[in-house]
């Protein structure tokens, strides 16, 4: 019974490392953001761009377009990419755009950071579909 209960510990914490793991290959969940690896993390999705591209380089912010004023669905949809820019999630914004405006459309999802030694703001694709 005492080698038993002197395993039990490992075990729950081998167990978790493997859902752990299960989690990050199967559903696209980021490895720095679950667990307890959290506080290694950045999260503020106010620095969070979605930008809708047209064809010629025609840039447009989404929260700038008239669906994501009227249509609460697609303004969902662009919480949604801002908060987990995943691959699914970008082209699920893409098609909605598409299926409602008719334009074919690519979907950027940027980021602002700073450089450290400068403190120079600056813009980091996350995320393209």
């Amino acid at each position: 019974m005492k080698q038993i209960r002197r395993y039990w510990v490992p075990f729950l914490v081998l167990l978790w490392c493997l859902f752990h793991i299960t989690l990050v290959k199967t559903s696209e969940l980021n490895p720095w953001k679950m667990g307890g690896y959290g506080m290694y993390s950045d999260y503020h999705t106010e620095d969070y761009f979605v930008w809708l591209v047209f064809k010629k380089n025609k840039r447009l912010l989404a929260n700038h377009t008239e669906l994501f004023q009227n249509d609460p669905n697609f303004k969902n949809l662009v919480y949604q990419c801002r908060t987990f820019p995943s691959d699914s999630n970008l082209k699920e914004l893409a098609d909605d755009f598409k299926k409602k405006s008719g334009k074919k459309v690519n979907i950027e999802v940027w980021r602002l950071d700073f450089i450290s030694d400068s403190l120079k703001l600056k813009r980091v694709l996350v995320n393209d579909y």
